[in-house]
């Protein structure tokens, strides 16, 4: 069961809402809200799936009313209803999985509902990538490396994963990623590039790499194995154990810190990492 509530300031919508919900057994309705407050209260009660939300609200913009609602949960899937087309494109800068017309059908709500199944069918079968930064950045799954369509959502992944973990907040991705741009552009390339890397980790099945807590993003570094990762462990013992642990500092000799990918925030790490590595082949080689 998928756990959804609806915000809109019009009763008359939200009961045939309700009319439409109960018909899917997929659904669980948890709540029918006539303002942006009722939900966020809500929220910091009881976990939420999705939400669907008008954009057109006196107490509440539902474009600003979504940024709330992803600080308090950031896995969940937004979907914005609405007589406005205008707002299309920041809706979906703003994570938003749809945007749906009023007055929609029947027909078009199960066309949404599918969208979430597809979604959360693919989140409760959680896979551990291999990610690797040791020559280019890639992400693997099952020994294949997964394909992106969007170069900048991949460098923001690979950002976080170079930050080991460590939550940062949009302005510091967006000054890495986009050094050239003003701030407003920044943000408006973020948010977009940053709905496009969690949709390409919710097709891959690996969302639960991604994690936003109020408005800060980082990499949960339990969830993936990394050679990066594995390097600082090997170099944190002062103990090269054995052929695998050579072969990956051999790795890091041989191709440098995301070398390939010409990440120009990932630099002085690579030349920190390569004195390092140089090091670390040194002392095995004096221990033979």
């Amino acid at each position: 069961m998928i756990r959804i509530a609806a915000v809109d300031d019009e009763m008359h919508v939200l009961e045939r809402f309700e009319r439409m919900v109960v018909k899917i057994k997929e659904l669980e309705l948890c709540g029918l809200f006539e303002s942006g407050e009722e939900l966020l209260a809500y929220l910091k009660e009881y976990p939420l799936d999705a939400v669907f939300l008008d954009i057109e609200m006196p107490d509440v913009n539902g474009l600003q009313l979504c940024e709330q609602v992803l600080d308090l949960n950031g896995n969940i899937d937004i979907i914005f209803v609405t007589a406005f087309n205008q707002y299309a494109v920041e809706a979906f800068e703003l994570q938003a999985i749809d945007y749906i017309m009023k007055p929609f059908t029947e027909e078009r709500l199960h066309k949404t509902v599918r969208r979430l199944l597809k979604t959360k069918r693919t989140a409760l079968e959680p896979r551990k990538p291999f990610i690797q930064c040791f020559g280019d950045f890639e992400v693997f799954l099952d020994g294949e490396a997964i394909q992106w369509k969007n170069s900048k959502a991949k460098e923001i992944l690979a950002f976080l994963v170079h930050k080991e973990g460590i939550a940062v907040n949009w302005e510091k991705v967006s000054y890495a990623v986009w050094p050239e741009y003003d701030a407003q552009k920044s943000q408006t390339n973020f948010h977009a590039n940053t709905y496009l890397l969690r949709r390409r980790l919710a097709e891959a099945g690996i969302s639960q790499i991604l994690e936003n807590i109020r408005g800060n993003y980082r990499v949960v570094t339990d969830e993936f194995d990394c050679d990066f990762y594995q390097f600082k462990k090997i170099v944190k013992g002062n103990h090269i154990k054995g052929k695998e642990d050579y072969h990956l500092i051999e790795k890091l000799n041989q191709t440098g810190y995301m070398e390939s990918n010409g990440y120009s925030w990932s630099y002085s790490r690579a030349v920190q990492l390569d004195e390092t590595c140089k090091k670390s082949m040194d002392n095995f080689k004096k221990s033979k």
